[in-house]
This record gives structure tokens, C-alpha cells and sequence, in this order.
């Protein structure tokens, strides 16, 4: 396959993986509207699934085609852009309020996925064992988030999320489950369309699959979740916005993670636990720092979140290439 080709395939299917993420994550909230979920949930859970599509296409789809090094570098680079990159664009452009009620469910199950993250790749091995524990801690944070949720149902909070006229319209369940499966085989079409081309572009780079995962695919796939916060934060919807980065870094541990390991275990290099995961923890445990002092993101600690993924990125180059 030439470079022309190549490029070709991978525009083709980041450009599929991010309309299907958007009809996915619309076709989300009109179902959490359906069964009176608050926008912290939404954010979290639904539309975190939804934004997390893309790392779970490309990471079950790598692991079938024997890339895991791709899919795994695809979920730690996706999570530490969308801290840096993502949730630091967002409150360069505007600050963001924290709902308090987030430390009680949602913050709680990030420390413990990147740490468990961290401790099951001591021995240089997620296993199958691994992912089914992963997946199971995923369901449990699922149910926990969604009985929490339905205590404290504000509609307000979410009248000013835009819903594609399509989808809105569109009022039965089974009509609407219907546009989350289409989406969901736009979304695997398009992961394994960027897979083809971006491996074959890495072969003639010269380039290992890792760096490629870690930086292309993770800014790529990571594209839905700017995309989503960014409006959130237009539209005056910080809990969408919070909670989309919140929950789509759990879910890209937990459920992608998971997955990819159940159908084919992940070896990890020892180099990664050497610079990689510290910056994973370091990010999340930032995060976490700036969320708890006032309950808000400032533009200054938004763009030291940004500056921090540019310091990332360029060390990251320098170590690996």
C-alpha cells in the first residue's frame, strides 16, 4: 500500500470515527433525557461511552490485527490528551465550575482506575484475568454513577445542550437504540480503516506503532471529546464538560482497556512504567489538585495543563524517536 493510499484510508476513518461519535453521543443524551438522567451522568457515563467509542474501536480492532502496542499506547495517550489538551483548552477558553457532587462518585473511580492501571502493569502483562476485573469495576462505577444520578435530575441543567433535529425527533427508544447501533458500526468501519493506514504509514516512517498510538491515533480519537467539551463549555454545561473528560478517561481504563486485554493480553514494555504511566498519574493526580482548590479550572491552570501536555509531547519525541 502506497503513502498516498495510506493517508487516504486513515483521513477516511478518523473523519467516519468523529460523525459517528457525534451521532452516537446525540443519540445518548436524547436516551438520557428519556430516563431522566442528570447532565453530571450524561457526562460521565453515556456521553463518555460515546466519546470513548473511537479508543475502543481502534483498540479492539488493533487487537485483532495483533497491534496491541498501538491499542495500548492509543488509551494512555487519549487519557493524558484529554486532561492536558482537551480539559486545558477548554478552560483556556472559558473557567470551569465543579459540581462538588463529583467527588463523591466519579473522582473517587479515576484515582483508582489510573492506580489499579498502574498496579496491574507491574508485571509487564495486562491479562485476560485483568480485563474481566477492569470491565467489572466499569459496571460497578456504571451503576453507582446511575442510581446517584436519578436522586438529583435537574432538566435546566441540560435544555441548552443542542440535540441534532433528526434525533430529537425521534422519541421512541427502539428508534433511537437503532441510531446508537448504526453509529457504533461507523465507529468500528472507521477505527479499523485508521488502523490499516496508520500501521502501514508507521512502516514507512520507520516508526513504531507505539509512538504512532500514543501521539496521532490518541490526539485523533481524542478529537470527539474536545469536540463535546468545548460545546458543553460554550453552552454554559461544566457538568457535560467536567464529566465527559472525567468519564471517558474511566472508561477508556476500564471497559477499552478491559476489552482489548480479554481478547488478546498486552505485553508493556518496561520504558513505559518508567515515563509513560508516571505522566499518566501525574496528569490525573493534576487534575485532580486544581478541581479540588475553589471547585473551578481557571484559565491559568488551564493553560498550565496545556503547557504541560506540550512538555509531554516533546519529551516523549525525544525519548522515542
Amino acid at each position: 500500500m502506497g503513502m498516498t493510499t495510506s493517508i487516504i484510508l486513515f483521513i477516511i476513518g478518523l473523519v467516519l470515527l468523529i460523525v459517528s461519535s457525534n451521532w452516537l453521543i446525540q443519540a445518548s443524551v436524547k436516551l438520557s433525557l428519556l430516563f431522566k438522567l442528570t447532565p453530571l451522568f450524561i457526562g460521565a457515563v453515556l456521553i463518555a461511552v460515546g466519546t470513548s467509542a473511537p479508543e475502543a474501536g481502534v483498540g479492539i480492532m488493533a487487537a485483532i490485527r495483533d497491534q496491541k502496542g498501538l491499542a495500548l499506547g492509543n488509551i494512555i495517550g487519549s487519557n493524558i490528551a484529554n486532561i492536558g489538551l482537551i480539559l486545558g483548552l477548554c478552560a483556556i477558553f472559558r473557567p470551569l465550575k465543579i459540581d462538588k457532587s463529583i467527588f463523591k462518585r466519579e473522582v473517587p473511580f479515576l484515582l483508582f482506575s489510573v492506580f489499579l492501571f498502574y498496579f496491574l502493569s507491574r508485571d509487564l502483562v495486562i491479562s485476560c484475568r485483568d480485563g474481566v476485573v477492569l470491565v467489572s469495576v466499569f459496571i460497578i462505577f456504571c451503576f453507582v454513577s446511575y442510581f446517584g444520578s436519578k436522586k438529583t435530575f435537574n432538566l435546566d441543567e441540560i435544555k441548552s445542550f443542542k440535540i441534532n433535529r433528526s434525533i430529537d425527533k425521534n422519541t421512541t427508544y427502539w428508534q433511537v437504540f437503532l441510531i446508537v447501533l448504526l453509529s457504533l458500526a461507523g465507529v468500528v468501519y472507521g477505527a479499523d480503516l485508521m488502523i490499516r493506514g496508520g500501521v502501514d504509514l508507521a512502516k514507512i516512517f520507520g516508526l513504531s506503532p507505539w509512538i504512532i498510538g500514543i501521539t496521532v491515533f490518541a490526539i485523533g480519537t481524542s478529537l470527539p471529546e474536545l469536540v463535546t467539551s468545548l460545546t458543553a463549555s460554550i453552552k454554559k454545561v461544566p457538568s457535560i464538560s467536567v464529566g465527559n473528560i472525567i468519564g471517558s478517561n474511566i472508561c477508556n481504563i476500564f471497559l477499552v482497556l478491559g476489552l482489548v486485554a480479554i481478547i488478546k493480553p498486552i505485553n508493556i514494555e518496561p520504558s513505559i512504567l518508567s515515563f509513560e504511566m508516571p505522566a499518566l498519574v501525574v496528569f490525573t493526580l493534576l487534575f485532580f489538585t486544581l478541581m479540588h482548590t475553589g471547585y473551578k479550572i481557571s484559565r491559568n491552570e488551564g493553560l498550565i495543563m496545556f503547557l504541560g501536555y506540550i512538555v509531554f509531547l516533546v519529551t516523549l519525541i525525544i525519548k522515542r524517536i
